[in-house]
């Protein structure tokens, strides 16, 4: 509606305080609950890396909207067809890239073009030790991301079920988040907290799961880990 002029005093107010309202949120959340990462954009992308960029960015944000405010002594234009149309376009179309954006099961699908990598030409070669005799099972997540929490009781059973011989877990490092994943969650393996910084030269993707046989990582995708179940035939 901005694009295209479109009710620019009700679209302008309406997005200027849903800016304030989210940057208000974000505020209390740094000062109150510790969270550094409002999550927008992911939670390894340079554009949530420092807090004060996102403020930076809400700022420059509201700023866009000045032009809309400036043209608030003008009538309102009348839609055409066309423009219409474009817009139901585009609101199609983003519609289809949210759904696609669900991992789920489809991620068993991603496997068969994984081609196998040795441990020692990894990332994970400096964050975990393994036994060439050993299948292991990696799990790459952060204690606040929903799809990680959502993973936790699958994640629980691939060495109850025999699928790996250890399950080793990576997680961000945050002692907030941390102290309430305590608290709701039960894990049966084991979690090395790593940097933000070494999270995001192993993937950009949370959770991400891999698993290693013979000092090879043999598969690799990411998303909800799926059940050991699924897997077994």
């Amino acid at each position: 509606m901005l694009v295209f002029d479109f009710y620019p005093k009700q679209t302008a107010i309406i997005t200027s305080i849903f800016l304030l309202a989210v940057s208000s949120i974000y505020l209390y959340g740094i000062t109150a609950r510790g969270i550094t990462n409002c999550g927008c954009f992911g939670p390894l992308t340079w554009l949530n890396s420092i807090p004060w960029l996102t403020f930076l960015r809400n700022a420059i944000l509201l700023l866009m909207l000045l032009p809309s405010f400036l043209s608030f002594t003008k009538e309102n234009p009348k839609p055409t067809i066309s423009s219409i149309a474009f817009m139901a376009l585009i609101a199609v179309v983003v519609m289809f890239m949210c759904g696609f954006s669900m991992h789920g099961a489809k991620c068993l699908q991603n496997q068969n073009s994984f081609q196998p990598i040795p441990l020692k030409d990894s990332q994970l070669s400096e964050l975990i030790t393994c036994s060439p005799d050993s299948t292991y099972l990696v799990f790459a997540f952060s204690y606040s991301c929903p799809y990680c929490q959502n993973s936790i009781g699958n994640v629980n059973q691939y060495q109850q079920m025999g699928l790996a011989d250890k399950v080793i877990a990576l997680a961000l490092e945050d002692s907030i988040a941390k102290a309430r994943f305590d608290r709701l969650f039960d894990t049966n393996f084991e979690i090395r907290e790593i940097s933000q910084f070494s999270m995001y030269r192993l993937t950009t993707t949370l959770p991400t799961t891999f698993f290693i046989r013979h000092d090879t990582i043999f598969s690799q995708y990411s998303g909800m880990v799926v059940s050991p179940a699924l897997l077994i035939p």
